[in-house]
């Protein structure tokens, strides 16, 4: 049983990041980082989708709220996944975390591919009696989050 202990940011599926930023700040002076908007390849039952996802995250923790959208039919994509979506986690070992989570009983939904075609740097899996996501994080990712979180580049 994967023991998921280093707890991130909650994930919430919106319309419109930019919009829903302002909207939150205005109610709760949350503040945001830079708006990022990513190509990347997804690995989705052993095919390479590639599409696209808007994000922010709020600079104030301990853990963070982290708003997405993308485009139609995408994991991303309000009317089919709007509101809460996810809890992200770090882990040290995505593959190892990855089998524990399905041996608990958990379904694997996608990740990041690789240019191999494998799996990488997360991964989106979903117990069986929620609807609620478990995103599980590379920490090798942590330094391009950090990057971002000090002023700088995402990745």
């Amino acid at each position: 049983m994967a023991l998921i202990t280093d707890p991130f940011h909650t994930g919430i599926v919106v319309a419109d990041v930019e919009e829903s930023m302002a909207h939150i700040s205005a109610a709760t002076g949350l503040t945001w980082h830079s708006l990022q908007s990513l190509d990347l390849d997804l690995l989705i039952d052993g095919e390479v989708v590639s599409t696209s996802v808007q994000f922010s995250y709020t600079v104030e923790g301990p853990v963070q709220i982290e708003l997405a959208a993308g485009p139609e039919g995408s994991f991303w994509d309000f009317d089919l996944y709007g509101g809460l979506n996810h809890m992200g986690y770090w882990t040290e070992d995505l593959h190892a975390d990855i089998a524990a989570l399905q041996a608990g009983g958990c379904e694997l939904i996608y990740g990041g591919a690789s240019e191999d075609g494998g799996l990488q740097g997360f991964a989106f899996l979903v117990p069986p009696t929620t609807g609620l996501r478990i995103e599980l994080i590379d920490v090798a990712m942590r330094p391009a989050f950090d990057n971002w979180f000090a002023g700088g580049e995402f990745g």
